[in-house]
């Protein structure tokens, strides 16, 4: 959904896409697709850009980001054990392991490019049930939302998310009215 200029996935609607993917058999790449942009707040291009080599046995991604700027990302303990597991799961599909093979191919056994990836988007998110039209970008969003929710840390999330500009990261301050509603219940009269 669109709130406050920015399109991002709630918890509830992260939580009912994630689950619908994982439940579903033919869905094991784009699950995992999902997860990872989730997990890192990846861009659509730096995604599918990755190679095998990118990920395996890491515990910090390092991308060519916007700007043609190099960018660091820690991977979570969690993350880096699905990792393993897809990886696992490509070899067993026959899908090349090799360090330059791309992470994520096409059923035509191409790199899955940044339209696939808005279309193979587009089909999950109406077949889990959600409704509006969601971007690439707007599971970038939800890290921003989602890290400034939890660490109240304009900075770290800047650097997480690789955003040259602090002002840039303001987008993810946004207020909710329940958040306002606490702030009146603070005050005493």
């Amino acid at each position: 959904m669109k709130r406050q200029g920015i399109q991002y996935f709630t918890a509830e609607e992260k939580k009912k896409l994630l689950t619908y993917l994982t439940y579903n058999y033919n869905a094991k790449r784009s699950a995992f697709l999902y997860r990872l942009m989730f997990a890192t707040g990846l861009r659509l291009h730096e995604v599918s850009n990755l190679n095998v080599g990118n990920v395996d046995g890491k515990e910090t991604l390092v991308v060519l980001g916007k700007g043609s700027k190099i960018r660091e990302i820690p991977l979570s303990t969690a993350i880096q054990k699905e990792i393993k597991e897809f990886l696992l799961w490509k070899l067993d599909e026959g899908e090349s392991v090799a360090s330059d093979a791309p992470l994520f191919v096409s059923r035509k056994n191409r790199r899955f490019g940044p339209r696939g990836i808005q279309h193979d988007l587009d089909k999950w998110v109406k077949l889990a049930g959600l409704e509006g039209k969601y971007s690439p970008h707007a599971l970038r969003h939800t890290v921003g939302v989602e890290l400034m929710r939890k660490t109240n840390n304009i900075r770290q999330v800047q650097e997480f998310l690789g955003h040259s500009f602090v002002t840039t990261t303001q987008i993810y301050t946004h207020v909710t009215k329940e958040e306002l509603r606490n702030c009146a219940e603070l005050l005493n009269i």
